[in-house]
C-alpha cells in the first residue's frame, strides 16, 4: 500500500503534467508515471531503489524531461502503487518489472537504475539488449558480496527506532539538510513494511551478478559511484571497474553518496544527459575520474 510520501510525490508530478497508468504483468499490476519531454534524446526509463517509488525521483524526472523525448518511471512490484505478488522475492520482482518494461515503451531507451534498480537494470539489459540503448547505473547494487558483507547490509537496513532511521539518512546522504527528519520518517515506514522485510530476508549471495554477466553487456554502460558512498561496500565499485566490458566506464563523483539525485540533482541530470549523448554516438571512453 502506498504511503503518504508516495501520494504527495505523485500529486506533485501530476500537477506538472505527468500521467499515471498500470501495466498488467506476471507479478500483478505495475504502476508507472510518464511524461513527454522537450529534449532530443531518446526515451529514458528510471528504476528506483529498495522501498522507494518512481515518484520519489520527481525533481530528477522533471530535469530529464529537458533532454529526452519521453521519461518513464515504474514502481517495482510491491513498491509504491504497484501490486505485490503472492510470493515476493527478487525473481518475482524482476519478472514483473521485465513485463512492464516490455510494454511501457515502444522504442529503444536509455535505462537508468539506482541501487537495487541498478542491479535490475543490468538483468533487463542482458535479457533485452535490443531494447536498451545504454545503461546508466547510479550507485548500483548487484555486485558480489561475501556473507559478512551481505549480513552487514541487511543489518543496516533494519531500522528499529527513529534514531536508527536518522542515522541511516545521514549515511545515505551527504547533506540531509532540513528534510532530514521527513526522509527518516518515510524510510522507516518503508523499511518496516512486512513485504520489504521478507524481500530483504530472502536476499542471498546467490542473487548477485557474476563477472561474465557484466562482461556480456552489449550496450554502453556508465556507472556513477559517489566518493561518499556509505551504504554499499567498496568491493562493489571494484567489481564494476574490473568486469565492465571495454565500452563501459566507472566515474567517481565528488559530493555524491548513495542517492545522487538527492545529493546533487542538477549534477546528476547533467551527467545523465551527457551519457545519453554518448550512448547515441556510440562513444567508448576509458575509465576516468569526474568531479
Amino acid at each position: 500500500m502506498a504511503a503518504l510520501t508516495e501520494h504527495a510525490s505523485l500529486l506533485n508530478l501530476r500537477v506538472r503534467g505527468w500521467r499515471r497508468r498500470h501495466v498488467e504483468t506476471c507479478s500483478g499490476r505495475v504502476h508507472l508515471v510518464e511524461a513527454p519531454g522537450t529534449g532530443a534524446l531518446p526515451p529514458v526509463v528510471l528504476l528506483h531503489g529498495f522501498t522507494a517509488a518512481g515518484a520519489h525521483y520527481a525533481p530528477l524526472l522533471e530535469r530529464l524531461r529537458r533532454s529526452s523525448r519521453l521519461v518513464v518511471a515504474p514502481d517495482l512490484p510491491a513498491h509504491g502503487f504497484s501490486d505485490a505478488p503472492a510470493t515476493l522475492d527478487l525473481e518475482s520482482l524482476y519478472l514483473g518489472l521485465r513485463d512492464a518494461l516490455d510494454h511501457a515503451v515502444d522504442a529503444p531507451f536509455t535505462l537508468v537504475g539506482n541501487s537495487l534498480g541498478g542491479a535490475l537494470a543490468v538483468r533487463y539489459a542482458l535479457d533485452r539488449p535490443q531494447r536498451v540503448l545504454g545503461l546508466a547505473l547510479l550507485s548500483p547494487g548487484g555486485a558480489p558480496m561475501t556473507a559478512p558483507e551481505l549480513a552487514a547490509l541487511k543489518q543496516l537496513f533494519t531500522l528499529r527506532s527513529d534514531r536508527d532511521a536518522l542515522a541511516f539518512v545521514d549515511r545515505v546522504m551527504v547533506r540531509p539538510g532540513a528534510m532530514r527528519r521527513l526522509y527518516a520518517y518515510g524510510i522507516r515506514g518503508g523499511f518496516t513494511r512486512p513485504a520489504m522485510r521478507a524481500l530483504l530476508a530472502g536476499m542471498s549471495t546467490a542473487d548477485c551478478l557474476r563477472p561474465d554477466e557484466l562482461g556480456a553487456l552489449a550496450m554502453p554502460v556508465r556507472v556513477m559511484w559517489g566518493e561518499h558512498e556509505r551504504v554499499l561496500p567498496s568491493s562493489g565499485r571494484a567489481f564494476f571497474e574490473a568486469h565492465l566490458p571495454a565500452h563501459g566506464r566507472v566515474e567517481l563523483h565528488q559530493g555524491i553518496g548513495h542517492c545522487p539525485h538527492l545529493d546533487d540533482c542538477d549534477h546528476t541530470a547533467r551527467t545523465l544527459a551527457r551519457w545519453g549523448r554518448e550512448f547515441g554516438h556510440g562513444a567508448h571512453v576509458p575509465t576516468r575520474r569526474h568531479g
